[in-house]
């Protein structure tokens, strides 16, 4: 038997599910290595939430095998859950009940022993930084302080992987960006993170690897760099410009420059050849007497990649065979 630190810490192959005659997951296989953070990816109706509700054991496939931990699913669900956390896009917290006690009642239901589970509540509180408001009841914390403690919730009994399902949504900037370093710090300390995210940015800036699913099938499985490089279809030119510039003046002075974006205050140029593409900005800026007070080049980013891969792959449905 391998030892149990090169056992993945999902495996699925072959894996099929329908609804009726509507195909939700056809033929899905990848892996996730333990201790990382992997993103799976899709449109709406792509078949995330049916490909976690199977590795969780709440729902049974047709076919293929879904492993958890070295545990197969449909054999032992039981342990697996015993493994697993899980934070759903909607809170499944008591309103009525404190901070600590929901903690407490959670890692009562997992067995957890007295002492231990009210030392687990007590560090996870300090952790979120919650332990000032131990004892307010769940109902009056605000939307951000709510997805702290789901997230908290579903670490009392030390899970070894993590699943998350869009952590993020609906919150404000500095609360997404806290609730980020929390996810960060989690990983850090050994637990495997499973995330599904609309939000690419984020899915970039957490994972080391991406699973993109379109219409329940993987069309791509890599780090985001790789994902990116598959589909590079340019190079970027960020330029910043002191004064008023149109899209036109410079598409029609730079031969160079593809494609002309206004982007934060700076303008995005797509270039063929990035190194007369610069020369004629920098010739344009010089000209029209503009100072160039920033210049950099980018490469497409995951969510760039990303709508090529589902543009591509929406293409490939429609064209002749």
């Amino acid at each position: 038997m391998p030892p149990e630190s090169t056992v993945p810490a999902v495996a699925v192959a072959g894996l099929h599910k329908s609804y009726g005659a509507v195909p939700a997951l056809q033929g899905v296989s990848f892996t996730v290595p333990r201790g990382g953070v992997f993103a799976y990816l899709g449109p709406n109706g792509a078949g995330k939430t049916t490909t976690i509700n199977v590795l969780c054991g709440l729902l049974r496939p047709d076919s293929g095998r879904v492993a958890v931990c070295g545990l197969e699913v449909s054999r032992e669900p039981v342990k697996v859950k015993a493994r697993i956390g899980v934070v759903p896009d909607e809170s499944n917290l008591y309103p009525e009940l404190s901070c600590r006690r929901n903690l407490d009642y959670l890692g009562e239901l997992y067995g957890l022993p007295r002492r231990v589970r009210r030392a687990r509540g007590a560090e996870l509180l300090e952790l979120f930084a919650l332990a000032d408001r131990a004892e307010k009841p769940f109902r009056a914390l605000s939307r951000g302080l709510k997805r702290r403690l789901v997230l908290a919730a579903a670490l009392v009994h030390s899970p070894e992987v993590l699943f998350l399902d869009e952590p993020t949504i609906g919150l404000d900037v500095p609360s997404a960006r806290a609730l980020r370093q929390l996810i960060r710090r989690i990983n850090r300390e050994g637990t495997t993170v499973f995330l599904t995210t609309h939000n690419l940015a984020e899915a970039e800036d957490l994972a080391d690897r991406v699973c993109i699913l379109i219409q329940g099938r993987v069309v791509e499985v890599g780090a985001p760099m790789e994902i990116r490089s598959r589909v590079d279809r340019g190079t970027y030119l960020k330029l910043g410009l002191s004064g008023e510039v149109t899209a036109r003046e410079l598409l029609s002075s730079c031969p160079a420059v593809k494609q002309a974006q206004r982007q934060n205050g700076f303008w995005r140029l797509e270039v063929e050849a990035l190194h007369e593409a610069l020369a004629q900005a920098l010739a344009f800026a010089q000209a029209r007497q503009l100072l160039v007070n920033e210049v950099g080049v980018e490469r497409p980013t995951l969510e760039e990649a990303f709508l090529a891969i589902l543009q591509k792959d929406q293409s490939a449905e429609v064209s002749p065979r």
